[in-house]
């Protein structure tokens, strides 16, 4: 049975490209919009992996990685951050929180990501 991963990410154009990289790359993925319905896709569906942004509407990365991470049903989740943002406060937050890695879109290609996930489920 394939992986599930949940892409949290609110920019339909960055929805579309991780939607056809993993899923080509074997993965069963699911796009929440927005921090809310990630958290309820989360408890709904228990994805192996969360891909999570951080700027979004309704709630933010943040946010929800304090959720995921203080919840023991959720907190063994592995979460890689996606985000446009990434001053060296923010990715030490995040780790800080519980985000196993911190990836910068423009700065890591699709399928470099994909690699990263593959990595993660790997072990």
């Amino acid at each position: 049975m394939a992986k599930k991963i949940l892409l949290v990410e609110d920019s339909d154009f960055v929805q579309r490209t991780f939607l056809t990289v993993l899923s080509t790359g074997g993965f069963q993925v699911t796009v929440a919009k927005d921090g809310s319905e990630g958290l309820a896709s989360i408890a709904r569906d228990k994805p192996d992996l969360i891909l999570l942004d951080l700027m979004m509407p309704v709630l933010d990365g943040f946010k929800v990685l304090s959720f995921l991470k203080s919840d023991p049903k959720t907190a063994d989740i592995p979460v890689i951050v996606l985000s446009a943002k990434g001053n060296t406060d923010e990715i030490q937050k995040a780790i800080a929180m519980g985000a196993k890695d911190f990836l910068i879109k423009s700065m890591t290609p699709p399928k470099k990501v994909l690699e990263k996930v593959k990595e993660m489920l790997a072990s």
